[in-house]
């Protein structure tokens, strides 16, 4: 079976845990791009892999943008004539929508929004796409190999972005704010961060498909007990209001990123 070429531009914390994810997958080539000097010698000497500075010419495979949005303009306006249309382009930028690629070049393109969960082959891909079938297999092959896979439809994406996309920051800040009470009402910093870090990691362990979120808060409250008082304290400062807020200011921010690449 022939390697497919994957291509990673950019190596910030997303390019990052594309590489780290993918490095094992036998099936796979990886070449890695980083404009930064500083960046690119780090990398180098932490994973021991050579990394260049900017792509001269693509005619096989796939390039995934792991750049910034405000970059990715100037980006196709210099390479774009360099990309051979037989390569796929996966593009995990938010805000940026299938139809403003397709302003420089006539690609096949992937459009994902994954969680730095990848890192570690257990991430969520939502994806969407403008061709039919798996190209290259890169679905099968790559994608799936990083976590799971769902197919959404575009105008959902901003939506995408802000739950699944923004999502590690929102329960990171959750976990912050736990701790913060924990030190506020007595407890050393250091205990109070590996409480919240083990209660953490036992999460996973009760989550199932069968039961939803509501069934779960019920199976773990009692009436009149610990849980259910401080829930009714959240119910009391419009707890479900602060985070229909947050999902909604981070989705327009993604439809205003969307508009603002449209306009460059």
């Amino acid at each position: 079976m022939k390697k497919i070429d994957i291509n990673i531009l950019g190596l910030g914390n997303l390019g990052t845990a594309f590489f780290e994810g993918l490095q094992s997958n036998n099936n796979l080539n990886l070449h890695l791009y980083e404009e930064n000097d500083q960046i690119r010698t780090d990398f180098s000497k932490s994973y021991g892999v050579e990394v260049a500075s900017h792509i001269d010419s693509l005619d096989s495979g796939v390039l995934i943008l792991c750049i910034k949005p405000q970059s990715i303009n100037t980006f196709f306006d210099s390479f774009s004539k360099n990309i051979s249309t037989d390569i796929l382009i996966c593009s995990p930028v938010a805000g940026l929508e299938i139809e403003t690629i397709h302003k420089y070049v006539e690609n096949r393109i992937i459009r994902i929004m994954p969680n730095l969960l990848i890192r570690k082959n257990n991430g969520f891909i939502p994806y969407v796409k403008n061709y039919d079938g798996d190209y290259l297999s890169f679905l099968e092959i790559a994608l799936s190999s990083l976590g799971t896979t769902k197919e959404f439809v575009e105008k959902f994406f901003p939506l995408v972005t802000a739950i699944s996309g923004s999502g590690p920051a929102w329960y990171y800040e959750l976990s912050r704010q736990l701790t913060n009470s924990a030190t506020q009402l007595g407890m050393d910093e250091v205990d109070a961060e590996e409480l919240v870090k083990e209660l953490i990691k036992a999460l996973p362990n009760l989550i199932n498909t069968e039961d939803s979120f509501g069934e779960l808060v019920n199976k773990v409250k009692s009436p009149k007990g610990t849980t259910e008082a401080g829930l009714d304290s959240l119910n009391d400062d419009s707890f479900d209001t602060i985070i229909f807020n947050a999902i909604q200011k981070s989705t327009n921010r993604s439809i205003e990123i969307s508009a603002e690449l449209k306009n460059e």
